[in-house]
């Protein structure tokens, strides 16, 4: 196993890149979403679209926004794009569907109260959403939202169908040479629960804080 080590690192960059970056493009698309169909912000076109977009995310499996993105969109819009590219969209599209209903949810779970007396105190919507409201509704969420990137974390396994050499793909690929099966899913099953743990971790460092910051 030591003679593929290389090939397992260059497998878990890829893994670990396509992962942040559809995470971070998610998470910044949901939280759009999810602040603006709020239910105290929000009018009913918005909302109405923020729900189409969420229930087309949430409903085509990642595979086939894979398959869309790397195979129809390209010839439909007249463009070349790489099959990383093409996989960390169709990841954050599918995952953004999600975060924008969780942050939703916790935003509405905030009471109206505080949004109110925000506005008689004289504090611009900004300061609002980034001192007030949305501390509150991460620290609720917290649980949903890290379970949602675990999610989004096994979900770049798919990437070996359009294929991209990540983590998966380079454990099927050494099994074709070493044909020896079950010490590359070990190991290969075992990074992932790294991560895994790693993202618990974070979770748990990340909801201290915000407790820590509300005392």
């Amino acid at each position: 196993m030591s003679a593929y080590i290389s090939l397992y690192i260059k497998g878990i960059a890829i893994t670990f890149s396509t992962f942040i970056l559809a995470g971070l493009l998610s998470l910044l698309i949901g939280s759009i979403f999810g602040i603006l169909s709020c239910n105290y912000l929000t009018n009913q076109k918005i909302r109405m679209f923020v729900r189409g977009f969420s229930f087309i995310a949430k409903g085509i499996p990642a595979y086939v926004q894979i398959l869309i993105a790397y195979f129809i969109l390209p010839s439909l819009l007249g463009i070349n794009i790489s099959a990383f590219v093409a996989a960390c969209c169709a990841l954050a599209f599918c995952s953004s569907g999600y975060v924008t209903e969780i942050i939703r949810s916790g935003i509405n779970s905030i009471p109206v109260g505080q949004w109110e007396a925000c506005a008689t105190l004289g504090y611009p919507l900004n300061s609002q959403l980034k001192r007030i409201i949305l501390p509150q509704t991460f620290k609720n969420i917290g649980p949903a939202l890290f379970g949602e990137f675990e999610q989004l974390l096994k979900s770049t396994s798919l990437l070996a169908t359009i294929g991209i050499t990540e983590l998966t793909r380079t454990g099927m690929n050494i099994i074709s040479r070493q044909l020896n099966p079950i010490p590359v899913y070990l190991t290969i099953a075992s990074i992932y629960l790294l991560f895994s743990a790693l993202l618990n971790v974070a979770s748990m460092y990340i909801e201290r804080r915000l407790s820590y910051g509300q005392r």
